[in-house]
């Protein structure tokens, strides 16, 4: 799924967003074991656990052990001292910092929606493999070996084209007129492909052919002018459905958000100022 609430500043100190969201509904409360007190302010294993989390997605992990822990535990009393150090000199009311504690505020509260809209509206197994037949349905049946020579017009595809029918070998002109780099400099190979891999009108111009012809005509693509040779084809096989239950869950996730934030919109008076 696409990060859609992606959280701008995650050190942001726990003590402050706790108050901004306490400010607006009773925040449930903490009953882990307090680790230390800065001026009175608790530091907990709550604290501590969401830290390290949110630690991890910016820096490598550090070992779990007990020099580890208490460098984190020192961060943690650093980061409530900067903190209180903050709120003593007003700073949450000026105009930048309220700014941006509105920004967290906002995100952490969209974040929390999502997480518990989705527990609730989980994707089942059964819907997965609904979606994988469905994609195995519609997907592409056959799978082709080929090779092409790209050029910049049609005057350059018909020539060479014509030197292929009187002899020339389309590896050696592949070589020395394609425009496709890679496949060029490997006699024009492309090697095993299906549908998903290619321009549509690619694969359905290999459809036409026989194994072993070159196509009588040139293809033009947004790349240039293909003139195009069938080697091999076979049955598609498709990839199992462990390999890609991951993928088709997120994209049934994506698709359940999408639904939702539509029935939102229309629920909501949205005014846009124009500038």
């Amino acid at each position: 799924m696409r990060n859609i609430t992606g959280r701008a500043r995650i050190l942001l100190p726990a003590l402050v967003v706790a108050g901004l969201l306490s400010g607006c509904q009773s925040a449930p409360v903490d009953k882990s074991r307090v680790l230390a007190r800065v001026n009175g302010e608790r530091i907990t294993e709550q604290d501590y656990r969401d830290y390290v989390r949110a630690r991890n997605l910016q820096e490598a992990a550090l070992p779990n052990n007990p020099q580890s822990r208490q460098i984190v535990l020192n961060e943690l009393i650093n980061r409530a001292l900067l903190a209180q150090a903050a709120r003593r000199a007003g700073l949450s009311r000026t105009p930048v910092v309220h700014a941006e504690l509105k920004e967290d505020r906002e995100n952490i509260l969209a974040r929390a929606w999502l997480k518990r809209y989705l527990a609730t509206h989980a994707v089942s197994r059964a819907r997965l493999k609904r979606l994988y037949d469905q994609e195995i349905a519609k997907g592409p049946h056959r799978e082709y070996k080929a090779r092409h020579i790209l050029v910049a017009t049609k005057a350059q595809a018909l020539a060479i084209l014509n030197a292929l029918h009187h002899g020339a070998r389309f590896s050696v002109l592949a070589r020395k007129d394609s425009l496709d780099g890679p496949s060029g400099a490997q006699g024009g190979e492309l090697g095993w492909f299906n549908a998903a891999d290619v321009l549509p009108s690619f694969y359905r111009a290999l459809a036409h052919l026989r194994v072993g012809q070159i196509a009588p005509t040139p293809l033009k693509t947004r790349f240039g002018w293909h003139i195009i040779q069938l080697q091999a084809e076979r049955p598609y096989t498709p990839p199992p459905f462990a390999a890609v239950a991951r993928r088709l869950y997120r994209a049934a996730e994506q698709t359940r958000v999408d639904r939702m934030m539509a029935a939102l919109r229309r629920k909501a008076h949205i005014h846009i100022v124009r500038p």
